[in-house]
């Protein structure tokens, strides 16, 4: 199936380059984690164990981690 949800995602136009993250037996021993492009995420063999995050236009590779900046603007308290 995660082939088939990218394949539908380029088809609608989300870039290839698109950051995209995997992790695998999140909080268990063994747990494994990856990023790719939207373009190759379709040949990971993902299981019932593995969740997969599909960044958005924002979201870049920093140190090692997939972040997307989410631009608050920031709000002047009331006093």
């Amino acid at each position: 199936y995660l082939a088939r949800a990218v394949r539908i995602l380029l088809d609608h136009g989300k870039p290839p380059q698109t950051v995209c993250g995997l992790v695998r037996n999140i909080g268990r021993e063994g747990q494994q984690s990856g990023m790719c492009r939207l373009s190759e995420l379709g040949e990971f063999d993902a299981d019932m164990f593995t969740t997969v995050f599909v960044g958005n236009a924002g979201t870049k590779r920093v140190g090692g981690r997939m972040v997307t900046p989410r631009g608050y603007r920031e709000i002047p308290c009331e006093r």
